[in-house]
């Protein structure tokens, strides 16, 4: 079966591309449409992944309570000065490139949003 990686850089400039990765990847999940989905986040998303509110925030909230979110860019996020609110979500906050390099071994498709 596919494994999938959701690879989302847009922030604020392309919400509707942020809004569209972490519903397709609840969706995916829930339905079990794939053997496994990972968000791996990166740049701009981290900002509006550590201002989420409402129906965003609880789509997060799922994801990372079913494992789906691998991780945030640690080094973004500290430099952003959101790497508490990250975590505060649950949010593992490790090295971009190591990472990806890492769910790509594994046999994840990568797909960027």
């Amino acid at each position: 079966m596919t494994k999938v990686l959701y690879i989302v850089m847009s922030g604020k400039e392309a919400e509707q591309r942020f809004d569209m990765a972490i519903t397709s990847a609840l969706r995916m999940t829930e339905n079990k449409m794939v053997e496994k989905v990972k968000l791996l986040f990166f740049g701009p998303s981290e900002l509006l992944l550590a201002s989420a509110t409402g129906e965003r925030a609880e789509k997060i909230k799922k994801l990372v309570g079913y494992g789906v979110v691998d991780s945030a860019c640690i080094f973004i996020a500290q430099n952003a000065k959101i790497d508490t609110e990250l975590k505060l979500q649950g949010i593992n906050l490790e090295a971009y490139s190591g990472r990806m390099v890492a769910l790509l071994g594994e046999g994840y498709t990568p797909i960027s949003f």
